[in-house]
């Protein structure tokens, strides 16, 4: 990737900025979803078949179904419902996570540079503001986009557009850093470079395949390789 100016960096929440998943369960989360969509005008059939493919996938997945058929309104009610039973189970694990290593002193290097900082993710809303102001680096991002029933999440790239658009800046002189597949596959449809610093869950060759244009072991890497890639906006 040729010198940029670096205007903004959207990053990920879970695994990424904190470890928040270790403290979630999520099998109970993703059967309080299912029970969600079966109590609704979903059909059953659509929702069993999305089910097995994860919570997250199934939550996006049902979106695609029922937008074929149902009004936004409807599609945006019922995402709305089962939002929230997820967030229930994300709450739980809010006061028990904790900062990724070189977390706080990437976001101070890039603060004092002049860059922007975002948000991007599919935990709640709510959820993320909690532990951004709980963890003490709230201050650092313009833009905190969570899970919304409006906009489509990761790896579809209607969330990190959306920072985009609030911060005032391009794809073109934005990076993109998460730990998932889905944050690189939601990065790369945004046009955007994205840097992958995988979780202990998260399989390199996964993220190679999604197209990672870098992969870290840590996030107290990133203020040095950014300093070889690009030129920070001064």
């Amino acid at each position: 990737m040729s010198i940029i100016t670096l205007k903004a960096v959207v990053f990920d929440l879970d695994a990424t900025l904190v470890n928040l998943g270790n403290f979630v369960n999520w099998r109970e989360a993703h059967e309080m979803a299912l029970k969600v969509y079966l109590s609704t005008d979903c059909p059953e059939e659509t929702v069993m078949s999305c089910s097995g493919k994860g919570l997250f996938n199934m939550l996006n997945l049902v979106r695609d179904e029922i937008s074929l058929n149902m009004t936004d309104r409807e599609v945006q009610r019922i995402q709305a419902e089962a939002f929230k039973a997820v967030e229930s189970f994300e709450m739980n694990g809010v006061q028990r996570c904790f900062l990724m290593p070189g977390c706080t002193k990437t976001l101070e290097w890039l603060r004092e540079r002049g860059v922007k900082m975002a948000v991007a993710t599919s935990n709640s809303q709510e959820v993320a503001k909690h532990i951004l102001e709980s963890r003490g680096i709230r201050h650092y991002f313009s833009t905190v986009v969570g899970r919304r029933p409006e906009l489509r999440m990761k790896p579809y790239p209607d969330q990190i557009l959306r920072c985009l658009e609030k911060m005032g800046v391009s794809p073109g002189n934005s990076i993109v850093v998460g730990d998932s597949a889905r944050d690189v596959r939601a990065a790369k449809a945004a046009n955007m470079f994205v840097i992958a610093i995988p979780a202990h869950f998260t399989k390199r060759e996964v993220l190679e395949e999604a197209g990672a244009d870098m992969i870290l072991e840590s996030m107290e890497e990133l203020p040095e390789i950014l300093s070889g890639l690009m030129q920070p906006k001064g």
